[in-house]
């Protein structure tokens, strides 16, 4: 309420200072009412803010408000008196001043207009500048400043067009705020796909609250609009002059085309090195700034179409695998008892994709003698395991679970693209979806945020019809803070123990993750191997969460050995930490370029059974393969009912075993970078990696199909995150996704 009186009482006080000035100027009726109206903008933020306030909708900050209508109070009283300004003005920078044009005094406020822009923009939702990159402050002030200028000048040197682009800028901000407030995670460049969407949904549920860095983003978009003024004032538009008029009007346009030549031709994320990559998205805006952000994300977005691609195409490269698939593997007799003894058993699936699992003893066991997770690897009666190429490593969690649940490649996509947070996965096959329709009950688990890589909404999409995240943990164990590998199994157990209905359950574990030198993993816990004889706190407390891990999972298959109902276990690290490659740098030097990547970007992954599995050798055979094929490698083992599209990743693994992001692996088990696919003439004909090259080309043209259709409409839609309802059949804090 302070904040409304402020408001009000400065709007007053400014209304009555305005109309003494104006009546000391002894103007006649139709000067004194310009006089007003030039003012009327920062009046009508005044009123605006008091009377938002006034119902509650601005927080109770004292300094914000004070410092934002001290600059709408002065504002409003120097617009006023725009033409004692101008030759105030015109005597300081004119021809008789500094400059020998006012053109050149005009340019200094553009410029002065466009860093106030650019503070408008950010303030709302970026609160401490400081924290900002530099050269990307820089860059997105040079944008936004060109645009004005550009707008200036084509507009003959008149404020009002640009004026409305800078408040626009605020505008922007202002939705960035609301959007980080609602669901965690910055306006990303498929959201402009959902606009319509977002507009039904914008009234239900939400509170738009004013924060004072949203009134000091007002302050900044006010003295923006008052500098551009300023600029119309110094270098005004010369009446008749036509050549005046096709100068402005060319010098605008180049600075218009120049930032559209300048953010369509220059790759923002391999030459500028401005990429939303990390876990969480508004760190990357944070640092990177908005538009720098949004400009690199809206230029990996749009997903290359497969050359010779066509939608009948597409279809008929699955049915001519599929048809493959049941003509030989289908028709196995081991597949057939395992598929007769799925439809009568109906097993519980239980995916765990643990977090930064990995077995670093491949770093030459890190020159410490350290042999990995050794219950993990010493499992005898898995169905089948081995290394998993993963599209991660350091982070980008969701994009290892996208692969796996989706079939999906990340090899197709390009760098630095998130699924979760761009594309609209509604179209795209899934296994919760394939295990809803078979009568499963479908959950998700991620004991931390479910904002987090936008999954609340993803899930949703996916086909998970509940989703427990860190509300429903709030009195598990934890490690340094975080819930433990053992706390999510435990609520997977009495899942399983609890309902006897068939159940898919994905479990996205968080005890591992980064960083490592929190010093909190208590002493009987802890683990030292020293590297080269020099122990490393941060490699110590990683490999001492590994061992928790490893401990986790010994208990939790002990468990499902006893437990009396069948049940299928994926276990998956969804990739290695951050710090391995200092050691693939320093210990394989002079390798295989592609062999030397592809160790960074790989896991371990196991399919486990608490039941023999008809017609299968459970002996922990070994079968490499990469993410996007593990769940069709999972359906196809234990029987259940296969789609042509999983049907396709069995028989497409004949000469492509595995591919990710990095590489792509031929059928003689070599690898190669993806930069090779692009060349399939330098190698010969037939050989494993033409053929490789080939499978791949065909595994592009069936994912697009499978994603994108004909490419229309294929980014994220805003959903109604704040619809979820509690549902009396779920577990007890559990929420429903609609």
């Amino acid at each position: 309420m302070l904040v409304a009186l402020i408001s009000l009482a400065a709007l007053a006080a400014t209304v009555y200072a305005l109309v003494r000035a104006v009546r000391a100027m002894d103007l006649d009726k139709k000067e004194a009412r310009s006089r007003y109206l030039s003012a009327g903008l920062f009046l009508a933020l005044q009123a605006f803010v008091g009377v938002y306030a006034a119902v509650g909708m601005v927080e109770n900050d004292i300094l914000s408000a004070l410092v934002l209508n001290a600059v709408l109070s002065a504002l409003s009283l120097a617009s006023a008196c725009a033409p004692q300004m101008k030759e105030r003005l015109a005597a300081y920078l004119g021809p008789q001043g500094r400059f020998p044009h006012p053109l050149v005094g005009a340019i200094i406020f553009v410029l002065l207009g466009g860093a106030f822009a650019t503070l408008a923009l950010e303030v709302p939702s970026n609160h401490n500048l400081l924290w900002m990159y530099p050269l990307c402050l820089l860059l997105e002030w040079g944008i936004v400043t060109a645009l004005l200028g550009g707008l200036f000048l084509i507009f003959q040197r008149r404020a009002g067009v640009p004026s409305v682009l800078a408040l626009l800028f605020f505008v922007l901000g202002l939705a960035e705020h609301f959007v980080i407030t609602f669901k965690s995670m910055p306006i990303a460049p498929g959201d402009l796909s959902a606009l319509s969407t977002a507009m039904a949904v914008a009234g239900t549920g939400y509170s738009y609250i004013l924060n004072p860095f949203c009134l000091y983003g007002m302050a900044f978009a006010a003295l923006a609009v008052y500098a551009l003024r300023l600029a119309a004032l110094i270098a005004p538009r010369n009446q008749g002059d036509k050549r005046a008029l096709v100068v402005n009007l060319l010098a605008g346009v180049l600075c218009i085309a120049g930032v559209g030549a300048h953010v369509t031709m220059v790759d923002y994320y391999n030459q500028l090195n401005i990429q939303v990559y990390t876990w969480r998205p508004l760190e990357s805006y944070y640092r990177q700034g908005f538009l720098p952000s949004f400009i690199s994300g809206a230029q990996t977005i749009k997903p290359p179409v497969p050359e010779g691609y066509n939608i009948g195409t597409a279809k008929d490269l699955m049915a001519e695998y599929a048809e493959e698939y049941d003509a030989a593997e289908g028709a196995s007799i081991e597949r057939q008892q395992a598929s007769a003894q799925f439809g009568e058993k109906k097993p519980a699936i239980v995916t765990i994709m643990n977090e930064t699992f990995a077995d670093l003893s491949i770093y030459q066991n890190l020159h410490a003698g350290y042999e990995g997770p050794q219950f993990y690897k010493n499992i005898p009666d898995a169905l089948q395991r081995g290394i998993l190429y993963v599209s991660a490593y350091g982070g980008g969690t969701c994009n290892t679970e996208f692969e796996y649940l989706t079939g999906n490649s990340m090899a197709f996509l390009g760098s630095g693209t998130y699924p979760y947070t761009i594309y609209d996965l509604a179209r795209t096959e899934s296994l919760p979806k394939q295990f809803r329709d078979l009568g499963y009950k479908t959950t998700a688990i991620h004991p931390n945020h479910g904002t987090n890589w936008n999954r609340e909404n993803v899930y949703k999409t996916l086909g998970f019809d509940q989703f427990l995240t860190i509300k429903d943990f709030q009195d598990a164990e934890k490690l340094r803070g975080m819930v433990t590998d053992a706390a999510t199994y435990d609520a997977i157990l009495e899942m399983l123990e609890s309902d006897e209905s068939p159940q898919f359950i994905f479990d996205v574990t968080m005890q591992n993750h980064s960083g490592y030198e929190t010093g909190l993993v208590p002493f009987d816990k802890q683990v030292d191997y020293p590297i080269d004889g020099m122990s490393d706190p941060e490699v110590n407390e990683y490999l001492a969460l590994i061992e928790e891990s490893d401990r986790a999972l010994k208990d939790f298959l002990a468990a499902l050995r006893k437990l009396d109902r069948e049940v299928i276990v994926v276990f998956f690290g969804d990739h290695q930490p951050f710090f391995p490659d200092r050691f693939n740098e320093q210990w394989f030097p002079g390798e295989d370029e592609a062999a030397h990547a592809e160790r960074l970007w790989q896991t371990d992954y196991i399919i486990w059974a608490n039941y023999d599995v008809a017609g299968r050798d459970q002996e922990s055979s070994v079968d490499d393969l990469s993410t996007n094929y593990l769940g069709s490698a999972m359906m196809n083992l234990v029987g259940a009912p296969m789609t042509a599209w999983e049907k396709a990743h069995v028989m497409l693994r004949r000469d492509l075993p595995a591919l990710n992001a990095t590489g792509f692996e031929d059928k003689s088990l070599r690898w190669y970078l993806s930069s090779a696919a692009t060349a399939p003439e330098d190698y010969p004909k037939g050989s494993p990696v033409a053929e490789a090259i080939a499978a791949r080309e065909n595994l592009a043209k069936m994912q697009y199909f499978m994603m994108f259709r004909d490419g229309k409409d294929i980014y994220t839609k805003v959903f109604q995150s704040a619809a979820n309802e509690t549902d009396p059949n779920l577990a007890p804090g559990t929420t429903k996704i609609k």
